[in-house]
């Protein structure tokens, strides 16, 4: 049996759906298919029940489930401590987004640092589902994630825990006019609509910002003239006056106090959200349990 076949199960299982967890694990729906049919012929029953939408577990699967999980958590563990017998033991790893990565992290960093002492930091940037699969498989000793209604991120919380590190919040925001007042600012009228950069449908600030805008209940008249799963890039592209876009603060307060881009919004609403953190219950090194402590320190 190929190990990746059980990681491709709690993938399948956790996300329920052979798409998203083909993507999860960046092979085609066909090849993770296969997969999932080679663990069941080598498990002699079906593990998956396709006729439920979602799809869920036979009870082969169920009983299966959590043996793959200690199953891939345990090579996880191996893998940290032939690190440990290499001299990695000073390595962290971090899953994380591009943004978090720029706005949350070198403050988290700088803080731990000087009450847990210096580490090495590894970074893995990637989607809120990328992460939690490298925490689940031990490939990540730490998951820093946007939270939100919007953004279920389903973690056995017998194995794993977390708390808010902070905050943060979308503004809408645009490049200044010579009189100081924003190039593009809402509402928008029906006739000319506010062009607007807009996060792909997939990122998790896209998710957080339509939950926000619908439950405002506002009518706004907007034209979205550029997409992107990058927020640095609307950055950009909102200090060039493409467009008016919803960032985060952490990203565009520096721009927002120099007046390189101002407030887009006369009511100064806001779309606001939590930024936590999360780790194994059974951290594999006393470095990584100090590391936890120092980050829920005040």
């Amino acid at each position: 049996m190929d190990y990746k076949w059980l990681e491709d199960f709690v993938a399948l299982a956790r996300e329920r759906s052979f798409s998203r967890a083909a993507e999860l694990r960046h092979v085609t729906q066909p090849q993770f298919s296969r997969r999932i049919r080679a663990l069941e012929l080598w498990a002699g029953a079906d593990l998956i029940n396709r006729a439920l939408m979602p799809l869920g577990l036979t009870a082969a699967g169920e009983e299966l489930l959590p043996v793959a999980r200690r199953a891939t958590a345990s090579l996880g563990d191996a893998r940290a401590r032939i690190r440990h017998a290499g001299g990695e033991l000073d390595w962290v790893t971090l899953a994380t987004g591009r943004t978090l990565s720029r706005t949350a992290v070198p403050g988290w960093l700088a803080r731990v640092k000087r009450q847990a002492g210096e580490f090495r930091l590894r970074m893995l940037t990637g989607s809120i589902h990328e992460g939690a699969t490298a925490l689940e498989q031990g490939a990540a000793d730490f998951l820093l994630s946007f939270t939100h209604p919007r953004l279920p991120l389903v973690l056995d919380d017998q194995l794993f825990e977390g708390f808010a590190l902070g905050t943060d919040e979308l503004v809408a925001v645009s490049a200044p006019r010579p009189d100081g007042q924003p190039q593009h600012a809402l509402p928008g009228t029906a006739s000319k609509p506010v062009p607007v950069l807009g996060y792909a449908p997939t990122l998790a600030l896209s998710q957080i910002l339509q939950d926000g805008l619908a439950r405002s209940r506002r009518e706004l008249h907007l034209h979205t003239v550029v997409e992107s799963d990058f927020a640095e890039s609307l950055h950009e592209q909102a200090l060039q006056g493409v467009g008016l876009a919803w960032l985060p603060r952490g990203l565009v307060g520096a721009d927002l106090h120099s007046g390189r881009l101002v407030e887009a919004d006369s009511k100064g609403a806001v779309v606001r959200f939590e930024i936590r953190l999360y780790r194994s219950r059974s951290p594999r090194n006393e470095l990584v349990q100090r590391i936890w402590t120092a980050s829920s320190q005040p």
